[in-house]
């Protein structure tokens, strides 16, 4: 059991896996140095980037501690989790931020605000869910592209990045046609959700449900139907009345009350940022972006794409002004994605 630290300690530890991510290492390093609110924090971060791959991080980069990824024997399908696990060696202090190297923190003084808000409503967890738009994932708990871990309440023996069934393959969709279609799909569904495998599932599976640790979760923006990965209208009267009538698990769109909003970033601050880039807010204000540079890889221009961001950076941190969100701060009465075992998923 971690205790609380000192006043002149650091009290988080950043820990990221970088898979040809230099530059989005340095230009995130730099929006912490400006928004985190305390001195410079930890940073591990495990290099899987090949030798002599683009944006591989080199071993004495300022302002990381650079640690061997994975070697040529790592497990198949396991390269970022067993990277991940070898970051938590060196983790000292009391809470842990995985983040993915382009997930990008807005909100000012995040690095002292969110503990102290973890410690005030006794949070284990605290961080983004999956983008709901992602229709087969998880739902309603923070998942490894931002996650907040107490370790005093999870200690790191317990965290277990592992997929859950990484070895399983996916079913394929029944070739139906009509409500056939519908059933086929809603199935096909449910098994994807059942064999997740992704990093971090295990943590799902152990602790979404768990009787008294505290998770809670950031807003994803998602503004429908125009944002619908899918075809079909998911807000038609006739979607609506299918859906109304199953359960979470089979559902296309999150069920729980405010678990997703249509009010991001371009409404309160004015800025647009590219359609594949996943936004979350906190408190009605900009929590942090996910740029999810593994969308349509192959068809996009890096370069092109690191030039945006800087200037979405400028625009929204930099040069602009972020809402700040108060230390003590009551929490809004709709916590959608806040709980223990009330509301879970079936």
């Amino acid at each position: 059991m971690r205790d609380l630290p000192r006043a002149d300690e650091p009290r988080l530890t950043l820990c990221s896996v970088s898979f040809h991510n230099a530059r989005h290492l340095a230009l995130n390093r730099r929006l912490a140095a400006r928004l985190a609110g305390t001195g410079a924090l930890p940073w591990v971060v495990a290099e899987n980037t090949p030798p002599g791959g683009q944006d591989r991080l080199h071993e004495d980069a300022e302002s990381f501690k650079v640690i061997p990824g994975v070697d040529a024997g790592h497990r198949p399908n396991y390269q970022h989790t067993e990277a991940l696990q070898r970051c938590l060696e060196h983790v000292e202090t009391r809470f842990l931020l995985v983040l993915d190297p382009d997930f990008y923190l807005l909100q000012p003084g995040w690095a002292t605000t969110v503990p102290a808000y973890m410690l005030e409503h006794r949070l284990a967890f605290f961080g983004v869910p999956w983008h709901p738009k992602h229709l087969d994932k998880y739902r309603y708990f923070p998942c490894v592209h931002c996650m907040f871990i107490d370790l005093a309440q999870v200690p790191v023996d317990r965290l277990d990045f592992r997929p859950a069934c990484a070895d399983r393959s996916e079913a394929a969709s029944p070739r139906r046609s009509g409500r056939l279609a519908d059933i086929g799909r809603m199935l096909t569904l449910q098994g994807r959700r059942k064999n997740y495998r992704d990093t971090g599932t295990r943590l799902y599976r152990e602790f979404a449900r768990h009787p008294t640790l505290m998770h809670e979760c950031a807003t994803p923006v998602y503004r429908l139907p125009e944002d619908f990965p899918g075809t079909a209208n998911p807000l038609s009267p006739r979607a609506r009345l299918f859906e109304a009538l199953l359960p979470d698990s089979l559902c296309y769109l999150p069920k729980r009350k405010d678990s997703y909003t249509r009010t991001g970033f371009r409404e309160t601050t004015g800025f647009t940022l590219p359609p594949h880039w996943e936004e979350f807010m906190w408190d009605a204000a900009p929590f942090g972006f996910h740029v999810r540079r593994n969308a349509a890889k192959g068809g996009r221009d890096e370069n092109a794409e690191l030039a945006l961001l800087e200037d979405a950076l400028d625009a929204l941190a930099f040069k602009g002004g972020m809402k700040t969100r108060q230390p003590g701060r009551t929490r809004s009465p709709a916590a959608p994605c806040r709980g223990t075992t009330a509301d879970q998923q079936k």
